[in-house]
This record gives structure tokens, C-alpha cells and sequence, in this order.
């Protein structure tokens, strides 16, 4: 290989990247409507499953609420902070296997299970706080063994003048830039 053509390849490359990436988020329906969070105290789970969730993410009980959800893949494990481990108002939130093993991991205000698949375990949104009037969104794929983020976007349900939207406007941007 000429150096010529490597430096054409290093710099094609992020921009091959960019555009696919690109491509992924306007393709995403991003169904953020109701989003919602983990409402159950941890202790309402059987004791196994406290015990695991517990041992694997190192919280203690009184810290984290969780929720079991059943999937075509098997059985998912939804947990969020409360308390101490939270922000103003974006906590840590985790998303767990049955063997209790982290596939994402995320602070996070809300999170909505989606109906697309990728791999086995459902799709993902998650949703920080931003204003009154915006919030910053994720979208995460299952790839193999852990959720990955594919899309990021600003959700706007207003504007400055304080009308309303009927539905959220989903402005796109680069998942480095935040969120």
C-alpha cells in the first residue's frame, strides 16, 4: 500500500462512519412517548434476584428499585438509583441478563422499552433531563453481549414562547457531543 492510499483510508473511514451513523438514527422510530420508570422497590423482587442485583452492581437494597420484564430472549432485569446516587433528576440506571450480568449501564430520568429487536433483547430509549422543554435521548441496540448506543437526539416539547408541541420534535446529533 502507496502512503497516498492510506491516508485516503484513515481519512474516509470516520466519515464512512459518520454517515452510516447517520443513516441508523434518521431510519429509528423513536417512540418516546410515555416514558417511564422503575417504580418497584428492589425488596419486591424474589430474594435470589435481590441478592444477585445487589452483589453484581454493589448498591445497597434501599438504593435501587427494580422490575422484571419478560422478552421473546429471555428475562430482563430493569433497575434505577433512588436517593443518594441520583442527580437533580437523572439517576443511574441499569439494565441486567438473569444471569444478573450488566448489559447497559446509564444515568439516565426515563428509559422506554421499544418494539424493534436486534439480537435478541428488545431496543432501548433513554432520556435525560434537560429544561423544561427539552431532553437529551439515546437509542441502544443489543450487540451481542451488551447494549450499544446507535443514535442520539435532542427531544423538544416546546418552544421559547411556551407553546407546546403535540409531538415531541427529535432533533439528531452526534452521540459524543452528549447524552
Amino acid at each position: 500500500m502507496t502512503p497516498t492510499f492510506v491516508k485516503r483510508i484513515v481519512f474516509i473511514a470516520p466519515l464512512w462512519v459518520f454517515t452510516a451513523g447517520v443513516v441508523i438514527a434518521q431510519s429509528i422510530d423513536w417512540d418516546i412517548k410515555d416514558l417511564q420508570y422503575v417504580e418497584s422497590d428492589l425488596r419486591s423482587l424474589p430474594a435470589q434476584d435481590q441478592q444477585g442485583i445487589v452483589h453484581r452492581l454493589g448498591e445497597k437494597p434501599e438504593n435501587l428499585r427494580a422490575m422484571t420484564v419478560k422478552t421473546a430472549s429471555g428475562r430482563l432485569f430493569l433497575v434505577q438509583g433512588v436517593g443518594n446516587i441520583c442527580g437533580a433528576s437523572d439517576c443511574e440506571f441499569w439494565v441486567l441478563n438473569s444471569d444478573y450480568r450488566i448489559l447497559l449501564e446509564k444515568v439516565t430520568q426515563s428509559f422506554k422499552l421499544q418494539s424493534g429487536t436486534h439480537n435478541g433483547p428488545p431496543d432501548i430509549v433513554t432520556s435525560m433531563h434537560g429544561s423544561a422543554f427539552e431532553s437529551s435521548v439515546s437509542y441502544w441496540r443489543f450487540q451481542g453481549k451488551r447494549y450499544v448506543r446507535v443514535a442520539c437526539a435532542d427531544a423538544v416539547y416546546g418552544d421559547a414562547d411556551g407553546n407546546i408541541f403535540k409531538k415531541p420534535h427529535i432533533l439528531l446529533h452526534s452521540c459524543g457531543r452528549r447524552g
